[in-house]
């Protein structure tokens, strides 16, 4: 999960709520604000602006046919906001990854590998870290512990994933790259 800047949290916050209606938005934004305006002017110019040329009857046609093209235009926005808000925060990635960690297997996430150690214990590891020399990496341990926390709150933000992580007891972990079993730091939250 990317740290989002303030314009893709802004559209997360509004689309979090806006995306719970979707009959609504897809009639608002499809149909009132776009398909009736552009049948209005559909309408005149295809009767060239003229009064004697305009008719109810086709006014009813122009308006209908509008609206309904505005429906499937409301449809692909909000298929479109919705496809970018699930690549902002990740939320197909994460309910896999939730699903992966219940069924007992590893899940890999960007640079954290996060498994069930039992039944109460969730572990979350670095999975990329450049420093092959141990001694270089123990002199920054803090500083290695610190990145693979940040990791995790962001990752936290997802509220499906907030929710799975509070039922366990947390065990952040910090390895090298020499394939050791023992983790160089670990702390419980």
């Amino acid at each position: 999960m990317t740290e989002l800047n303030n314009k893709q949290t802004d559209f997360c916050i509004r689309w979090e709520k806006r995306r719970q209606k979707k009959v609504r938005y897809v009639f608002l934004h499809g149909v009132v604000y776009w398909g009736l305006p552009m049948g209005v002017v559909l309408y005149f110019v295809l009767n060239q602006f003229k009064t004697e040329n305009m008719d109810l009857s086709k006014f009813q046609t122009t308006l209908t046919i509008a609206a309904i093209a505005g429906l499937f235009y409301g449809i692909s926005q909000y298929n479109k906001l919705e496809k970018i808000y699930l690549k902002i925060c990740d939320d197909e990635d994460i309910l896999q990854g939730i699903e992966l960690v219940e069924a007992g297997k590893v899940w890999n996430y960007e640079n954290l590998v996060v498994s069930k150690q039992d039944a109460e214990t969730l572990v979350v590891k670095n999975k990329l870290f450049w420093l092959d020399d141990s001694d270089a990496l123990s002199k920054n341990l803090d500083e290695c512990l610190n990145i693979v926390m940040k990791d995790f709150e962001r990752l936290k933000k997802d509220p499906e994933f907030d929710l799975f992580s509070s039922e366990y007891k947390v065990r952040v972990q910090v390895f090298d790259n020499s394939e050791k079993v023992t983790p160089l730091i670990e702390m419980t939250l």
